[in-house]
């Protein structure tokens, strides 16, 4: 008796496994495109955060008092970001023209996908 597998045990496996790849594929890639958005997130916020300290220190250099923007643009509240309406002009050259929505002066929100 001869041990072994026959090839139609082998071409089975191997079709499982590819119907498994092809399942499993599209999360394994959405898990990264979640995370690189967030990243992409996170990056906005870093440049804010930079775009404020640039603005304060400029202030200084100008022998004028520490200061901050008053706005951080001249977009309307409840606007959502686009090529026609960037955000974040202000602090941040070009400004932000995805996955962001100015809700009011203060107050941004962040659209998971958008970015």
């Amino acid at each position: 008796m001869k041990r072994g597998f026959t090839l139609i045990e082998l071409v089975l496996v191997i079709a499982i496994l590819g119907i498994l790849a092809v399942v499993a594929m599209p999360n394994i890639f959405n898990i990264s495109l979640t995370t690189a958005q967030q990243n992409s997130r996170d990056a906005v916020v870093a440049n804010i955060q930079t775009g404020l300290s640039l603005y304060a220190a400029s202030q200084i250099s100008q022998g004028l008092t520490e200061s901050y923007p008053a706005q951080l643009d001249s977009v309307a509240d409840g606007t959502a970001a686009s090529r026609t309406n960037p955000l974040f002009t202000n602090v941040i050259k070009g400004g932000v023209t995805r996955g962001w929505t100015k809700k009011s002066a203060t107050c941004y929100t962040w659209t998971e996908g958008g970015a």
